[in-house]
């Protein structure tokens, strides 16, 4: 590509090797943080009476001279303007150490000046875009630090630089003395420094890293690779070490697209050795490796051999070469990011005589040793990097940045195709997206009116793939709101009516803030949601309000009315909840366990966290009803965020479980500490239960109980027991209990009071005792109640046993619980088994097998 200065560049280069501008720039305009250096010479008006051409002369030898200097440095050599310099470091390309360079080329600038001249320099962001129309001439540097540079040049006195604060503190070990505020004009009062001399200081924290570095490589042979991100002080350091190299050192700068492995090794060789032919002599290379060797620094053409010949002939000269090293080198290798893989191959290979220092963003091989990113204004750390990439690279990362996450169908609908796999070995990329502060400095580089272009195109690219909601992102982020917003409106809707308005809550925020403008439609319609999710109150217009279905829910007088309505239930997570809660409670009470558990699932898990925790006791609870008592504990092994009522509940419903799995000495020492945490009157019922299988009856809990409606039919059942223990007669409360069990519908207590009833009228009137086991055979059968349908097999067996009938029909199935199962071994004629933590009615069985259990053998017989 050849430059406008008539430069001829490598069809790679993106910038001039003569005169460093960029070539085939993609972006009209870009910020960029520069020092800006003004050099003006002083007095050069008194040169015209000398005639013009003379001061033509005097003046284009010292204008000359300077820009020279600067170009040493690294320095752009911007504009000459009549008889001043003006420099930038940082623009069109980035070296690194831009402040540093700034003011060591303005020192030498005025020290190497023979007649009187005087320097400004300043740093800060500037624009750098051509003036006019875009297209009409160079890019311009446009920005505040151009503006002081200029001023601060002409307050100083001839061989001074004057310089800004931020220039001093950028450029560590730097040394200056304040002037005072100065006037500048159109400026006011500024801080200026006098510099007095640039050195290169580290923090204490690369001091020590410096001396690692010098530990490391004290003797050959030794290899470090230096890692860290953009702007970790990877080349400070380095510049650092090389102040003073423990050996002689051969130093490689970045070998980029514009600066080819061959220019770069010919250089370095040169440098180090005078002459290439130095190293051939020593190396001793047979003729084929030496072709391949005077290739790789570009003194000879192509051979004509294939790609892997070629790289192979090339790898094993260079090993030779350097294996053939007589004394130490140390070899650095500087910005090596995307290494050319021949090279990243070869110093794979040990060599005795070579100490090897490489820096690099990600690690090429061990040991190496990390850096964190350090504290420097973002673009002055990203501009390097970004800058020694291809054009489309650069221009993709970039809007990679800008954009965030997306296809790379879309970045190279914007910049052509590029390769991602540059920018990964580049250390660029984190993951599937740049790094965090790479787009982060994309945002500050790309003017608004390019990054607006970007998301536009972006967001046509997602329309066509109908993927909305990145569309709807990107719309906004170009400044087309109320598109952006009324499209995330129909997405929450959407989610809405699907049963999530989690997922609608924050389409609508994000809505109201891409146009502000519709709060009036959006906020009642975020209200609702919010409503839907317990979260607030309901909107007086919002369309809740005129939902048919949650005016069906709030009117239904029978909960198994709220059955139809779930399917429309679906937007409203809370009132849906609720709807499932009181269908599945009512269909329990009205003996349908099996119907009551599907209508809880699906159960909506947006609900709030008491509603999701009474549903999980409920279902908790008709498992054990079901038999299911491994499922129950799962749901019960630890209670979930909730209200008093939920926590009490759920509490209950593990002391029933404790209970009828046996053991009984955890549900009384969990449900001691749950109810003196929360005295409660269900948990004062579970409790007292739990109380009365010990064989003691509390009066405290008692009275506790009969404070709540189901409550009431447990208590009255545990005094009964508890006077059937004493000796008393119990038919008088067990027949209140089962009143109070029908009353209020409760299987439960319905099913345990029939069954204590038919077992205290067995010795007493057996033909009723008889009635009673085959109504409840029938009922829990019919119903599905599965334990208490086991129950009541093994009371009917018991009482056909007692009167010499058959009962192998109703024994032939398998118990659930170690209560049954020990029931029914007792009634088999054999010694029931775990019964340990049963309490009472453990004892009951056994006393059952001693008392009767012989009988009941020979009856079999």
């Amino acid at each position: 590509m050849r430059c406008a200065c008539g430069q001829k560049n490598p069809p790679e280069a993106r910038f001039c090797m003569a005169c460093g501008r960029a070539l085939g720039v993609l972006l009209s305009a870009e910020r960029r943080f520069v020092s800006v250096v003004f050099f003006d010479l002083v007095g050069s008006s008194q040169r015209f009476r000398e005639g013009l051409e003379a001061a033509y002369q005097a003046l284009q030898g010292v204008l000359e001279e300077a820009a020279r200097i600067a170009r040493e440095h690294g320095g752009f050599v911007h504009r000459f303007l009549g008889d001043g310099v003006l420099v930038l470091f940082g623009a069109p390309r980035a070296r690194g150490r831009e402040p540093w360079r700034a003011l060591e080329a303005a020192l030498g600038m005025v020290r190497a000046s023979p007649l009187p001249a005087r320097v400004g320099v300043a740093s800060g962001e500037v624009l750098w875009t051509p003036l006019g129309d875009g297209q009409a001439g160079d890019p311009t540097a446009l920005g505040p630090p151009v503006v002081l540079a200029e001023r601060l040049s002409k307050l100083g006195r001839p061989g001074e630089v004057l310089t800004d604060r931020l220039t001093l503190e950028l450029a560590r070990g730097a040394r200056g003395e304040a002037v005072g505020p100065l006037e500048a004009r159109g400026l006011g009062p500024v801080e200026a420094y006098r510099l007095l001399e640039v050195r290169l200081e580290l923090d204490p924290e690369g001091e020590a890293l410096l001396a690692r570095l010098r530990h490391t490589f004290r003797a050959p042979p030794a290899r470090l690779n230096l890692v860290g991100p953009p702007g970790s002080g990877k080349s400070l350091l380095l510049d650092r070490f090389l102040e003073d190299p423990p050996f002689p050192a051969v130093v490689l700068e970045r070998m980029g697209p514009e600066t080819p492995l061959r220019v770069t090794l010919l250089e370095a060789v040169e440098k180090a050795f005078g002459s290439p032919e130095v190293l051939l002599a020593q190396a001793g290379l047979p003729p084929k490796l030496e072709t391949a060797w005077r290739y790789s620094l570009g003194l000879l053409p192509r051979p004509s051999w294939s790609r892997e010949a070629l790289e192979g002939a090339i790898l094993e000269a260079w090993r030779r070469v350097l294996l053939s090293l007589k004394a130490p080198l140390l070899l650095v290798l500087k910005d090596l990011h995307a290494p050319d893989l021949t090279l990243e191959r070869l110093l794979l290979h040990p060599f005795p005589n070579l100490l090897l220092l490489l820096e690099s963003r990600r690690p090429l091989f061990s040991p190496h040793l990390g850096l964190k990113r350090g504290e420097v204004p973002l673009l002055l750390a990203l501009q390097p990097a970004l800058d020694a990439l291809p054009s489309r690279e650069r221009q993709a990362l970039l809007a990679w940045g800008v954009l965030g996450e997306v296809p790379e169908e879309a970045l190279t609908g914007l910049v052509g195709a590029f390769s991602r796999e540059r920018l990964f070995r580049e250390g660029l990329l984190e993951g599937n997206r740049p790094l965090e502060e790479v787009g982060e400095a994309a945002l500050r580089l790309v003017p608004a009116e390019t990054q607006r272009a970007w998301h536009l195109e972006a967001a046509r690219l997602y329309q066509k793939r109908g993927q909305l909601l990145p569309m709807a992102r990107h719309l906004h982020r170009a400044g087309e709101g109320r598109q952006a917003a009324l499209t995330l409106r129909l997405l929450a809707q959407k989610a809405w009516r699907e049963g999530h308005p989690e997922e609608a809550i924050p389409l609508y925020q994000e809505a109201l803030r891409a146009d502000p403008a519709l709060e009036e439609a959006l906020k009642p319609e975020l209200q609702d949601a919010l409503a839907s999710l317990g979260l607030a109150l309901e909107a007086e217009a919002g369309p809740r309000r005129e939902d048919p279905v949650l005016t069906a829910f709030r009117e239904a007088k029978d909960p198994l009315d709220l059955l139809p309505l779930l399917p429309g239930l679906r937007p409203y997570p809370l009132e849906e909840a609720k709807a499932r809660l009181q269908a599945a409670g009512a269909l329990w009470r009205r003996f349908q366990p099996l119907k009551a558990l599907e209508v809880l699932t699906p159960f909506p898990p947006q609900a709030p966290k008491s509603l999701l925790l009474h549903r999980r006791s409920l279902e908790a609870g008709l498992l054990m009803d079901l038999g299911r008592h491994a499922e129950a504990e799962a749901l019960l092994l630890e209670a979930e965020p909730g209200d008093l009522e939920a926590q009490v509940r759920h509490q209950a419903t593990r002391i029933r479980l404790l209970l009828e799995t046996g053991r009984l000495q955890e549900a009384l020492a969990e449900g001691e500490a749950a109810y003196r945490k929360a005295p409660h009157p269900w948990l004062a019922a579970a409790l007292l239960t739990a109380w009365a299988v010990r064989g003691r009856f509390r009066e405290d809990l008692f009275q506790e109980a009969l404070k709540h409606k189901d409550g009431r039919g447990l208590a009255l059942l545990a005094m009964a027991h508890h006077r059937w223990l004493r000796g008393e007669n119990p038919m008088s409360l067990l027949k209140e209990a089962l009143k109070e069990a029908r009353r209020l519908a409760n299987p439960y207590v319905h099913h345990l009071t029939l069954t204590s009833l038919a077992l205290y009228l067995w010795p007493r009137a057996p033909k009723k005792a008889q009635v009673l086991s085959q109504h409840l055979l029938y009922q829990t059968h019919r119903t599905g109640f599965a334990v208490h349908l086991e129950v009541a097999r093994l009371l009917r067996a018991q009482l056909l046993l007692e009167a010499g009938e058959k009962v192998e029909h109703l024994l032939g199935f398998t118990p659930s619980l170690p209560l049954t199962r020990a029931w029914k071994a007792a009634l088999l004629g054999e010694e029931p088994e775990g019964l340990q933590g049963y309490g009472m009615l453990g004892r009951w069985v056994r006393q059952l097998w001693r008392s009767r259990g012989i009988t009941w053998i020979w009856s079999r017989w």
